[in-house]
């Protein structure tokens, strides 16, 4: 089953954040949202049945006028293969991509995306404190 929701529904309009991905995608729209952001989510739980993988749910969802895409499904080359299709069909001005395993951050960045890696964010964050 693939649900597409906005999480926004006091706002008139187009999203300025679209979130594409699994189950964490409802943490990572609530955040957006306490901070005043509109947001909208594609979160799908059945591969099968299209999702973020389809062109014509993304559009419905709003990514082609977001200001910022967000892929964070749990599966690396999920993510690669959805961040390659929104950028093939829309003009997206931002996109940034989950990195589940840290060694793919290169890979994803000299594909043209903007990786973000949890274990090196929270490495990197200790280290600092250190």
């Amino acid at each position: 089953m693939t649900e597409t929701r906005s999480t926004d529904t006091e706002t008139a309009g187009e999203p300025s954040h679209v979130v594409l991905g699994d189950a964490r995608s409802g943490v990572i729209a609530r955040r957006l949202r306490a901070d005043g952001h509109t947001v909208a989510v594609v979160s799908e739980t059945h591969d099968e049945e299209g999702g973020v993988t389809d062109p014509a749910t993304l559009a419905d969802a709003g990514v082609g006028a977001a200001a910022t895409v967000i892929v964070a499904t749990r599966s690396d080359s999920r993510n690669l293969l959805v961040a390659q299709l929104v950028r093939v069909h829309f003009d997206v001005s931002r996109l940034l991509v989950l990195v589940n395993d840290p060694d793919r951050t290169t890979a994803l960045a000299e594909a043209g995306h903007e990786p973000v890696c949890v274990a090196s964010a929270v490495s990197e964050s200790v280290v600092k404190e250190a």
